[in-house]
């Protein structure tokens, strides 16, 4: 008796939904905009979990449900899919994108781009981005397309990077992952996980220096972080910074010079012209200011090179140090 009563619910169910659809003429193309995308049995948060789809995956929508939802702020349409398995099931619009095979490349970067932004994606979701960054370099027909996707791919290993548990280095698939990308991260000791190398994208802007996206690479490049525990050291600080000088030697006139000398302008400080300055002192200080010396005469080639107004200020600086 209970069996027919599930088999009764379940039908009365699907058609509530097919009551509750709206059936699409032709086929529209849609491609997931998220990590893991749940597929539910019906149009609803609550419905049972079907399946799940990973981060640019392109469905055909067959239908749309007749009433619009709201979920995590946004309102859109729940729609009706087709699945590899020859199931149908319902994904809400609001995490999906129109898709169109000839603005593939726009979409891929637009889904991309904004992953890279969010913060609340763990390592699992970040490893979706790395893969669909990845698959999209191999797909790249020209070479100016190919070093956008690289840069990605890179930024996409560097958001993953920093979320690597401490604690399971030697389970899988962390294990793995690390085997894999030894060469290219650094160990955080400071703050947890791994940093991306900044060579891998300085190496990066070197390959393609020649196109309009290496300026952007060289940012990337110049404001990826390091591990450091500066604390109070201002001299460290100026050492951390060192990314923003050799920016501003190959792109003296680039987007980001104003504030590259901002930042260096900030960071110039009495302290750190007086250990520039000084005399003696053990190896360790002999050594710490032989680099600090070669930095800031590498800062006052770069700054002599750019025209920004902000330079003024930092010029005013650099000539109380003596080199």
């Amino acid at each position: 008796m209970k069996y027919g009563l599930v088999i009764l619910a379940l039908a009365m169910l699907t058609l509530s939904v097919q009551q509750d659809e709206v059936r699409l003429d032709v086929g529209q193309a849609k491609i997931t905009s998220v990590s893991a995308m749940r597929v539910r049995r019906a149009p609803q948060v609550n419905a049972e979990e079907m399946t799940r789809l990973k981060l640019g995956t392109v469905v055909s929508a067959v239908a749309r449900s007749a009433n619009q939802d709201t979920i995590g702020g946004k309102t859109d349409y729940w729609y009706r899919v087709s699945l590899p398995n020859g199931e149908t099931g319902w994904l809400f619009g609001g995490l999906l994108l129109d898709y169109n095979a000839g603005q593939r490349n726009e979409l891929l970067r637009q889904i991309i781009e904004a992953r890279l932004k969010s913060e609340s994606t763990d390592f699992a979701d970040r490893q979706e981005l790395y893969n669909l960054a990845a698959s999209s370099v191999n797909e790249a027909k020209d070479v100016n397309t190919r070093a956008e996707f690289e840069l990605f791919k890179l930024l996409a290993l560097a958001n993953q990077a920093v979320t690597f548990p401490d604690n399971l280095n030697n389970k899988p698939p962390y294990r793995e992952w690390l085997k894999a990308h030894s060469a290219k991260v650094i160990r955080n000791e400071f703050g947890g996980g791994y940093n991306l190398r900044s060579e891998m994208l300085w190496n990066l802007e070197t390959k393609y220096h020649s196109l309009p996206i290496a300026e952007r690479i060289a940012w990337e490049a110049a404001e990826n972080p390091q591990p450091s525990d500066c604390e109070g050291d201002e001299v460290c600080h100026m050492f951390i910074y060192e990314g923003e000088i050799r920016y501003l030697n190959l792109y003296p006139t680039g987007a980001h010079a104003a504030e590259a000398l901002k930042n260096l302008t900030e960071l110039l400080t009495d302290e750190v012209i007086k250990v520039a300055n000084d005399k003696g002192g053990d190896i360790y200080v002999v050594e710490q200011r032989t680099h600090l010396r070669k930095l800031l005469v590498s800062l006052r080639t770069a700054v002599a090179k750019t025209s920004a107004p902000e330079k003024a200020e930092l010029l005013k600086k650099l000539q109380n140090f003596r080199n």
